[in-house]
């Protein structure tokens, strides 16, 4: 009998629990098209779903722009046996900003999917970023042992007129009314409080006064280009001229393995980019989105077609992966003649362009050579740009056609070079003292084993411009890295030696198996060169873009090392959240690092936009050419 008790408690108990694992849901969340609003971001933050709290979500600071005046949230239940009780408070560490609830601060949450808004309301006596928290508990499992998730949140404020002001803060009745209702404890200024608020909101004034006829004068006398926007411009916080000392300005930089630092050390949470670069401001910068464009690849097979015939494959070092190769080549391509013109000797006159083709083995399937072209394509519809290797030519053959064909030869997609290949390769081949290309030049015939400072980023700034060609087509290269670029031979210039063109990321996952991982859905992404936002929400957008040139640059200055070498691909989200960022390498200007850091911000508004970059890059390389 007693036996028979303990089986029918245990059973109760079972049936107790699951019915609390069932029923243990509560969900909130900023819906998809509250993001879009207010962030421009094309996905759903969830901050508690099905009673798991978000922990990366959370701690991430939500931006309000200065044109937000609410953010919309969305949350239910599916708790049924009983009321699920909430408290909500917000809490702003400054009196400039008053969060307002448009809900009560405590009561139940609702069974059907519902939204209410917290409103910030700026008092507009200061300019610039105010922390706002936003406390939710709730009673699950118990009154007792609650669910408590905190919300970090950052409000953009501009500074208003003084009647505009005073026009708020003496409207008493109406603010206490509202903040009463919303259980909002803000301490209203005394008369005393108000008397110096005065005196100090005039001095601000006549400060700012002083400083905007300070910048007019100024500007009259320093111009400005006319192709840049005044709020795009890097400001440096101080116009010193630079040292001349072999930390910062050694014209060789010695790249041997053993004087590039170690890619398992790594930079503390300290911010080194506010102490040289002005880029932070309280205008948003604009941030460019991915326009979706359609690729019909048969139509781009029929433009691009060639001949195969009239393709040399040459004997040459290849790249080789599980199912692709990268191979060099020597196109053959007829002239072009009214046949009236040309005696029958002529006819067969031709002239040979030196080209670099990317091809799949034997082993791939038509499923990977659709992937391929689509991957090979995506800058099909772009402008030519001199930094931007494009597709030129296919030797396709109906090959989409019939998907159930054995493949006996595949396509070549071939790219104009004459130069050294891969620049990652050429990196690594500088770092060991050798180098191989098809086509010598006389620099560089027994082995590069140094690179010059002004050359590297000379290199940096040919990828950026390329990638700000992308960004006016609303093309987001998502994979910028030295594995995806094109390093050629010298031009006839006095400093830029070595010409570099971005190209797009086909057959990279098969080249560079190890920059590339699977976070369980089948996808293999380049998780060290992706910013936050890109590992825990995969958005992109171009301040993406300058998170991974940030990585890139990092590259060029340490001959293409592992970036995080030491640190697993399913760690990477949570040691950026910790502040941990790429050391800075070797022999690296402190400026040039500074740049560098100040593509890894976390909140990506916080980043320079490319075209602030690429000045800041531009007058740096001026400076160094200075001691060339």
């Amino acid at each position: 009998m007693k036996e028979t008790l303990i089986v029918i408690f245990i059973i109760l108990q079972l049936l107790f629990f699951n019915h609390i694992l069932v029923h243990s849901m509560i969900n909130l969340f900023i819906a998809k098209a509250e993001m879009n609003r207010t962030l421009g971001l094309d996905v759903q933050l969830n901050y508690i779903e099905n009673g798991i709290v978000n922990l990366y979500s959370a701690k991430f600071p939500y931006r309000i722009n200065t044109n937000i005046t609410y953010v919309q949230f969305s949350w239910n239940t599916k708790v049924l046996d009983r009321p699920m009780h909430y408290t909500i408070r917000a809490i702003s560490h400054d009196n400039v900003v008053l969060p307002l609830l448009q809900i009560p601060s405590s009561g139940k949450v609702p069974l059907k999917m519902e939204t209410f808004k917290i409103e910030y309301r700026c008092i507009g006596i200061k300019t610039g970023k105010f922390d706002i928290q936003v406390n939710f508990k709730f009673d699950w499992p118990s009154s007792m042992n609650q669910t408590k998730v905190s919300l970090k949140q950052e409000k953009l404020c501009v500074a208003q007129n003084l009647r505009r002001t005073y026009g708020h803060v003496g409207d008493n009745d109406e603010l206490e009314s509202e903040m009463d209702s919303a259980r909002i404890h803000v301490v209203l200024m005394s008369a005393e409080n108000v008397f110096y608020s005065v005196i100090g909101f005039v001095g601000a004034v006549v400060l700012v006064i002083a400083l905007l006829i300070f910048v007019y004068y100024r500007s009259i006398r320093k111009s400005v280009p006319s192709a840049v926007e005044p709020l795009q411009l890097w400001i440096p916080k101080s116009q010193t001229k630079m040292k001349k000392t072999s930390a910062d300005l050694s014209v060789t930089y010695p790249l041997m393995s053993k004087n590039v630092a170690k890619a398992t050390d790594y930079a503390d949470s300290i911010d080194p980019c506010s102490s040289s670069y002005a880029f932070r401001s309280s205008i948003v910068p604009m941030i460019i989105y991915e326009k979706p464009q359609i690729i019909n690849i048969k139509k781009a097979l029929n433009e691009l077609h060639a001949d195969r015939n009239l393709f040399q494959i040459l004997s040459l070092e290849r790249l080789e992966g599980t199912f692709g190769e990268m191979k060099w080549a020597i196109w053959k391509r007829n002239m072009e003649s009214p046949i009236d013109n040309v005696d029958d000797e002529e006819d067969n006159v031709c002239f040979e362009k030196r080209v670099i083709v990317k091809t799949l083995k034997l082993t791939a399937d038509q499923r990977y050579l659709r992937k391929f072209l689509e991957e090979a394509l995506a800058f099909f519809h772009v402008e030519s740009h001199e930094n931007l290797a494009q597709v030129t030519a296919i030797t396709s053959n109906d090959c989409l056609n019939d998907p159930e064909q054995k493949m006996i030869d595949f396509p070549l997609v071939c790219y104009s070079h004459n130069g050294f290949g891969n620049l990652k390769k050429f990196l690594i081949s500088c770092r060991n003292g050798q180098t191989n290309a098809p086509f010598k030049n006389p620099t560089y015939d027994n082995g590069i084993q140094t690179l010059r400072a002004h050359e590297l980023v000379s290199m940096a700034l040919q990828i950026l411009n390329a990638v700000i060609h992308l960004h006016k087509f609303g093309v987001i290269h998502k994979d910028i890295a030295t594995r995806n670029c094109l390093v050629s031979k010298i031009r006839d210039h006095d400093h830029d030696n070595l010409f570099v063109q971005i190209c797009d990321s086909a057959l990279s996952k098969d080249f560079f198996p190890n920059d590339y991982h699977c976070l369980g859905d089948n996808e293999n992404r380049p998780m060290k060169w992706m910013a936050h936002e890109s590992l825990v929400w995969n958005s992109f957008n171009s301040s993406t873009d300058v998170w991974s040139f940030g990585v890139t640059l990092w590259e060029l200055l340490t001959c293409s090392q592992q970036p995080y070498l030491d640190i697993d691909p399913d760690e990477m989200a949570t040691i950026l959240e910790r502040g941990k960022r790429l050391s800075q390498p070797y022999n690296c200007p402190d400026k040039l690092y500074e740049l560098m850091y100040c593509c890894w911000q976390l909140n990506y508004r916080d980043r320079p936009t490319t075209q602030q970059l690429l000045i800041a890059l531009q007058e740096f390389n001026l400076q160094l050419l200075q001691y060339i």
